[in-house]
């Protein structure tokens, strides 16, 4: 049984998966599968983030400035790492591990905590990929859509 944490000892997530890592994982705080099967960990403590196959082996990892948190992959294949520490949200290839884009937030009352991917299909445009933040500000948690359009430039 593997165990996402959220904080020590707070299970976030937890699933079945027969493998080993021949890694020595921190404390992974969020977990996403990539449209090829691949899997992407956020390794809270090392301030890392691995892509690992579907039977564990380690493909690629991309060591980041701050502790990434959680992570989504949108239908696109792009993903979003939040790093609340630092209130910035990454936009990365996970296949490649490049960042595309990174974007912070210079309030310091404020930190990008969760992100989920969702679908955005509308009648005239098809954006490349939208998400939901989990925002916390001042105290209190808001929902705040982010979306980036295929016509705009990084």
């Amino acid at each position: 049984m593997a165990q996402v944490l959220a904080e020590p000892g707070d299970v976030r997530h937890g699933f079945s998966y027969n493998t080993s890592f021949n890694r020595d994982f921190r404390r992974i705080t969020g977990i996403a599968a990539t449209r090829n099967g691949n899997i992407l960990l956020c390794d809270y403590d090392n301030k890392n983030l691995i892509l690992v196959d579907s039977s564990g082996h380690l493909l690629k990892n991309l060591y980041v400035d701050s502790e990434p948190y959680d992570l989504t992959i949108t239908s696109q294949n792009i993903g979003f790492i939040t790093l609340p520490n630092t209130r910035s949200l990454l936009q990365i290839d996970p296949e490649r591990m490049v960042i595309l884009f990174k974007a912070t937030c210079e309030d310091l009352h404020t930190n990008a905590l969760c992100v989920s991917a969702i679908s955005n299909r509308g009648e005239d445009v098809i954006l490349n990929f939208a998400c939901l933040l989990g925002i916390k500000r001042h105290g209190s948690f808001y929902a705040i859509p982010f979306f980036k359009g295929c016509d705009e430039e990084m």
